[in-house]
């Protein structure tokens, strides 16, 4: 037997011991238990880049206006309340033409989402 040389069954004990899930020809990964580890929310885009879903009929600015999805509501003057609007970006409004983003953006991009209409799409006075 070579030195230094660790066999078959004594590495498979070792991956298999460490908790790491190896498959042919993939990398192995280490499974880690989470019980009592925090959930971290990261989030992955601002509202200008989820505004981007809604350039067609309330034009880059939010000013809305006839386009090739309808009359866009114009955002920037909007009396709607924040949950209000979540609600609108959830459910849309068939009667006018908004659909509904539910099941398209998550929750929490559509709260983004509501709080960039509500706070940086406002005509400032």
């Amino acid at each position: 037997m070579r030195k230094g040389w660790i066999g078959v069954p004594a590495l498979l004990a070792l991956v298999a011991l460490a908790g790491w899930n190896v498959l042919p020809g993939s990398v192995p990964v280490v499974q880690a238990q989470d019980d009592d580890r925090p959930v971290i929310v990261v989030p992955r885009a601002g509202g200008r880049e989820l505004f981007q879903n809604c350039v067609l009929c309330h034009k880059y600015d939010g000013r809305g206006g006839p386009s090739e999805g309808g009359y866009g509501a114009d955002l920037r003057v909007t009396k709607l309340t924040r949950e209000e609007v979540i609600d609108v970006i959830t459910n849309g409004r068939m009667s006018k033409g908004m659909p509904a983003f539910k099941g398209i953006l998550d929750e929490s991009k559509i709260q983004t989402l509501a709080t960039f209409i509500k706070q940086d799409l406002r005509l400032k006075e």
